[in-house]
């Protein structure tokens, strides 16, 4: 069996974690080296040895002793790339950011060498004619290899991607302005935020940007220089990024050409709940609402409504609070003493989480006085039979804003419900039934907190300027998703063969560089046909909210959604919580028929 980090040294590695992000005054050793030194020892995988004594009387025996060695062999890489995931965040010395790379290279050279073994395959196809809990097993094997690359083309794959980001994360590009109007100069007093120098022309000045151009879309009087800025900053990227996306097209083209796919959406598409573009277009075009304010405009129309000053709220009174609610779902709550538990309220601590007398992990609360946002990572995934979880809470100690609120309540329903899954299998708890609906449960729980636990400061929190930013922000994931769809189909099947008219049917405004669209955003290259997941997810997590709200079996609807004991599918679970008819269609259906009434209310 792969080598499993203890317990008792992963809550000696949080620890000391937590004092070095914290700046503490004293030293304390970084886990950093010994968790590079688990990683580089971890051995090879090999299938054919672990399966060798599997062998039953019957073959449903058999298969299940196969699905628990491979279980049992490949639990401690994926405990070692939980961890290593974590410790990325963090502003590490030079030497550590080397050692994780290692350990990086290191784990996809073993998972490479794991799907390319027959064992491997033969389970994949073994599992899909077993159980309800092996069947989807089947499927998240099925994933990995139709994202197995050759180890060539995925070095390419990333390089582009990581030449796409690095495009788009520099701020630094000049402007020629040949209308004096436009020209920077009181914003340039103001905020010292651009700089000018003269043309070698002597006419026309070039501006040089910096960090943001957002001072200048605030001050600009004149709308046609503000949408010239904003458009060529959406551009600023295009000529350093365009090969590299030109290359990631090509390669996802060819493998899903390859696959038997038409094109790179249909492939990825075809495990997800959304499994056809048709019905990613259906959806996104319910959740089109036309703002009638163009993206250059948004932060003067915000900037004129009131800015409201609110009451600070202590992240750890409201924490206290969501896990007495969260008792009405089974779940107790047990803080256990650390040695840094003292006088200070906001020092790191441990919580041990329990459903029904059940262990299912624990969680380590740290708050971070210098962190701008609350959020949730997994340090050890829950798996039954084989591991208790470990899931870490790192937390802003104060909370300002309705975003802050949103952060806090999605990260302790994260942290909840990755504990909670209640599957034999390592990727059945972490990887979800498909990659768009992964998130769902944790999503509705965090919307039942925030009703419960956080309602009573929404008035206080949530207001127009707040509801107008939201808005805005849906509408900008709403476009560069249809982009996104549009840009890995062919091109005589795209979906929105006018993405002009998406474009003016969000903001009501014209865009019409549209060879542009695909180069503002870092999520192309990345998520992909995928990025409308994020929406996807919160809509659905919102019907099953809304449509449960009346529902008292608080117990039954999370041992249905979260614990799913049974192994049921997504289907079943909300035929038996939201009920029938849960085919896609009718769920987009559902879902815009909601939103058009929050929309009217």
């Amino acid at each position: 069996m792969s080598p499993i980090l203890k317990p008792t040294l992963l809550i000696s590695l949080f620890i000391n974690l937590s004092l070095y992000s914290l700046n503490a005054a004293y030293a304390a050793p970084s886990p950093v080296p010994l968790l590079v030194e688990q990683c580089l020892r971890l051995p090879s995988i090999e299938l054919g040895a672990a399966f060798a004594n599997t062998h039953s009387n019957t073959p449903e025996t058999t298969l299940a002793q196969q699905a628990l060695a491979f279980e049992q062999q490949t639990i401690g890489l994926n405990n070692i790339n939980d961890r290593l995931n974590y410790y990325r965040r963090f502003n590490l010395p030079s030497a550590e950011r080397q050692g994780l790379l290692q350990c990086q290279l290191h784990l996809a050279d073993t998972v490479s060498q794991l799907l390319n073994q027959t064992e491997f395959s033969q389970l994949t196809h073994a599992l899909a004619q077993g159980n309800a809990e092996q069947i989807l097993l089947s499927q998240q094997l099925t994933l990995l290899l139709q994202q197995h690359w050759p180890a060539e083309d995925k070095a390419k794959l990333y390089t582009a991607q990581a030449s796409v980001g690095q495009g788009l994360s520099s701020q630094q590009f000049n402007l020629a302005f040949n209308n004096n109007q436009c020209e920077p100069e009181a914003t340039q007093a103001k905020n010292s935020v651009l700089s000018e120098e003269d043309n070698q022309n002597g006419e026309v000045k070039n501006t040089k940007f910096s960090n943001t151009i957002a001072s200048y879309l605030l001050t600009q009087e004149n709308a046609t220089c503000r949408q010239n800025v904003w458009q060529a900053y959406q551009a600023r990227a295009k000529k350093t990024n365009q090969l590299a996306l030109q290359r990631i097209a090509q390669q996802r083209q060819h493998a899903a050409v390859t696959r038997g796919f038409a094109d790179y959406a249909d492939l990825v598409l075809s495990t997800q709940q959304l499994s056809s573009v048709e019905s990613v277009k259906a959806f996104l075009d319910s959740q089109t609402q036309n703002l009638n304010i163009a993206p250059w405009d948004i932060g003067r129309n915000l900037s004129q409504l009131a800015l409201i000053k609110r009451p600070t709220l202590q992240t750890a009174e409201l924490l206290h609070q969501s896990f007495i609610y969260l008792q009405k779902f089974g779940l107790q709550f047990e803080t256990i003493a650390t040695a840094l538990t003292g006088a200070s309220l906001n020092q790191p601590y441990i919580v041990r989480v329990y459903h029904q007398q059940r262990l299912l992990g624990e969680i380590y609360v740290a708050y971070h006085a210098q962190s701008q946002q609350s959020h949730h990572q997994t340090l050890r995934q829950s798996v039954l039979g084989q591991q208790f979880g470990q899931q870490a809470l790192d937390l802003n100690p104060e909370l300002s804003n309705d975003k802050d609120i949103e952060q806090l309540s999605e990260s302790i329903a994260e942290a909840v419900t990755s504990l909670a899954k209640s599957s034999h299998f390592y990727l059945n708890n972490a990887m979800g039934q498909s990659q768009d609906s992964h998130f769902v449960a944790s999503l509705w729980l965090a919307k039942i907190l925030r009703q419960q636990v956080f309602s009573q400061f929404e008035p206080t929190y949530l207001h127009e300027r707040e509801i107008l930013a939201k808005a805005y922000a849906k509408q900008l994931k709403v476009f560069r998703a249809k982009v996104a769809v549009n840009f890995y189909q062919r091109q005589d099947a795209q979906i929105y063969p006018n993405l002009d008219a998406e474009f003016n049917a969000s903001f009501g405004q014209e865009w019409p560089d549209r060879e542009d669209y695909q180069y503002s955003f870092n999520a192309i290259a990345n998520e992909g046909p995928l990025y409308y997941q994020s929406l996807w997810q919160a809509s659905l997590a919102q019907l099953i909210y809304q449509t449960t709200l009346k529902n008292s079996d608080k117990l039954g609807l999370f041992n249905i959604l979260v614990i799913n004991e049974a192994s049921l599918s997504l289907s079943e679970q909300l035929t038996d919580t939201i009920g029938a008819p849960v085919d896609s269609a009718s769920l987009i259906q559902r879902i815009a028929q909601l939103t058009e009434l929050s929309e009217t209310e």
